[in-house]
């Protein structure tokens, strides 16, 4: 086979795995039941490359575009490299290494699980932060359950801080995986976070999907209450001016919700007190850490707001109305229905996870981790974007 035809299959070849790639990411990035606004992120490699979706970026709507290409060799010298033990300085030191380990395109930022992705030995990796396995990864039994359902054919990583931590977590993990199984691991869950599963196909990353989703499924005793928007007298119109008065908001960037899920969470302070903390690091980049209960209805809201901001130093995103429904207050329509969507992903995790346990949130540590990290302030700006 001469150079030239060789080089052609190859080319061939490499441009209809990235055809793969897209079309993995957008099958999973337009169920809403795996993806949640601009979470997770895919993956595929050769020996030399790697191609990893672009921080904040949408798998819904990727294209070609929406990744980053990075050099395997620069990247595995991230994983042989010592970094500073003060926490800023050592996530500075990797950012640094990630770029420098970027072919193209340079105006975008990697992933910041890139690292994560590298390590896993399968061409094509997903990762997303599905309801049902967060019902579980976010419960108070996960670790007792992941083992009771899939056994020891899945790695079980306990909450680590997101970044370098836990990538040199999870490849503590895989390497001891590799030594007593002798294979590499395909499903990687991780607590209060989400899921990793590898493949060398993309028919087989929804197989090994589906095979999770149906054993969860099996698990669920009561169906989630509807989210069908029932009819109000009172809602976001009715809000608009007062917050915009006393508080400067935007009126197009109020939503009020109302269906039998969020109800069943704004009954009383003992049933808000479920989703009242964050449970995945997403939650946070979107909805914040702290959430606003109102026990005296609409009527009080102003007062309530003024005390939130009094305590926490913001507005709060997100207001739960006693007997009512869901406020959410954003800059701009668009970031007002994403966290909407994400807090009521919250409550359906909450709900789930009542099968596995209960609710397990983040400890405060944890929170004020991501809420101090710049990672995760740059991608929520460029979600916003």
């Amino acid at each position: 086979m001469s150079c030239l035809l060789s080089a052609f299959l190859f080319s061939e070849k490499m441009e209809q795995r990235i055809k793969d790639l897209i079309e993995i990411s957008r099958f999973y990035g337009n169920n809403p039941g795996y993806i949640i606004a601009g979470g997770g992120n895919t993956s595929f490699k050769n020996e030399e490359k790697l191609w990893i979706k672009a921080s904040g970026s949408s798998l819904a709507v990727i294209d070609e575009n929406g990744f980053v290409c990075l050099s395997r060799k620069e990247l595995k010298k991230i994983s042989e490299k010592t970094y500073s033990e003060n926490s800023s300085e050592r996530e500075a030191e990797v950012k640094a290494d990630l770029h420098n380990a970027i072919l193209y395109p340079e105006n975008k930022r990697p992933s910041v699980e890139t690292s994560l992705h590298e390590i896993i030995t399968f061409p094509f990796v997903v990762h997303t932060h599905p309801t049902l396995v967060n019902a579980l990864m976010c419960s108070n039994n996960a670790r007792e359950m992941t083992l009771r359902l899939f056994g020891e054919e899945v790695l079980f990583v306990e909450y680590t801080d997101p970044g370098y931590v836990l990538f040199k977590k999870v490849e503590t993990e895989i390497i001891k995986y590799r030594k007593t199984r002798g294979k590499e691991p395909s499903v990687i869950f991780l607590q209060n976070h989400g899921v990793f599963v590898g493949a060398n196909s993309i028919a087989e990353i929804k197989t090994i999907y589906e095979g999770i989703e149906g054993k969860l499924r099996r698990c669920i005793s009561r169906p989630l209450p509807s989210a069908e928007e029932l009819p109000t007298e009172k809602g976001a119109g009715y809000l608009s001016e007062m917050l915009e008065k006393s508080f400067g908001v935007d009126p197009s960037g109020v939503l009020f919700t109302a269906n039998e899920l969020v109800l069943s969470f704004v009954k009383n302070s003992e049933t808000f007190a479920k989703i009242s903390k964050p449970f995945t690091p997403d939650d946070i980049v979107y909805c914040k850490s702290n959430y606003a209960f109102s026990p005296s209805g609409l009527g009080e809201m102003e007062s309530v707001i003024k005390n939130f901001k009094s305590r926490c130093g913001y507005l709060p995103k997100v207001i739960a109305v006693q007997g009512e429904g869901l406020l959410v207050v954003e800059e701009s329509l668009k970031s007002a229905k994403t966290v909407q969507e994400v807090f009521q992903n919250m409550m359906k995790v909450s709900f789930l996870s009542e099968d596995f346990g209960g609710p397990h949130f983040m400890t405060q540590r944890q929170i004020d981790f991501i809420d101090n990290w710049e990672v995760e302030n740059y991608r929520r700006q460029v979600s916003k974007q």
